[in-house]
């Protein structure tokens, strides 16, 4: 089984605490970040894979019903409040589970079954389109997925490496992650996204393209083996 990344989003430290002990006595289960505020999950959601959010929901600043609207692609969420009448907004917003504190191992583990039942669902059929728009030097270009070598971060901008140009656009890695289909591209490394079907080699901790040789990322590799069908 491949390992499930967790991210904690709770202002109160015992509450992550509690959450960090509950993960850690489940197998194959990782906690990839753990944060006070929602504003600080965003780097988190940037450079790590996550595939399951325990958010709080009364937090100062962006409740964390208001972070779960501002994903774009959220990953599986989790409620964890002290609070029982959000149950049926969070359940209208399609979470995964709503956990009443103080959370127990028993009622925990419930929810990590639960967890477990979402990421089996196969995917949706995988999208037809050959292409994308992105903004660039104030204009829509059409950027088609097979002229895409790579994609590195540089920053708050992104390096998109095409067939016979490069283009500096500003946009976050995350921004590509959610555009380009999950079918044919992955990113390997909190600075590289990649197309599977131009791997020529993996050296170590390291991918070869045609003209480039990019470093996977240890929270990455798994992932990167799996869609490669490798062992």
């Amino acid at each position: 089984m491949s390992t499930v990344n967790c991210l904690i989003i709770d202002d109160e430290p015992i509450a992550r605490d509690i959450i960090k002990a509950h993960v850690a006595k489940v197998s194959d289960w990782s906690v990839v970040g753990s944060c006070q505020r929602a504003a600080d999950a965003y780097e988190v959601l940037l450079n790590e894979h996550v595939d399951v959010i325990f958010l709080d929901i009364e937090m100062p600043g962006t409740t964390g019903i208001d972070f779960l609207k501002s994903l774009k692609k959220p990953p599986l969420i989790v409620f964890t409040t002290a609070y029982h009448q959000y149950a049926v907004e969070g359940f209208d917003l399609n979470i995964a589970d709503y956990l009443l504190k103080p959370i127990t191992i028993d009622r925990f583990l419930q929810a990590v079954e639960k967890v477990k039942q979402h990421l089996k669902v196969p995917a949706k059929e995988a999208d037809s389109s050959s292409h994308c728009f992105i903004k660039h030097e104030g204009k829509l270009v059409k950027i088609e997925f097979d002229d895409i070598e790579y994609i590195q971060a540089e920053k708050d901008f992104s390096s998109l490496y095409l067939k016979h140009e490069r283009l500096f656009v500003s946009m976050h890695l995350k921004m590509f992650e959610d555009l380009l289909p999950s079918q044919s591209f992955t990113r390997i490394h909190r600075s590289y996204i990649i197309p599977h079907g131009k791997v020529l080699a993996i050296n170590g901790n390291t991918v070869q393209l045609k003209d480039a040789e990019i470093p996977i990322g240890s929270s990455y590799k798994e992932a990167l083996f799996k869609v490669l069908g490798l062992p």
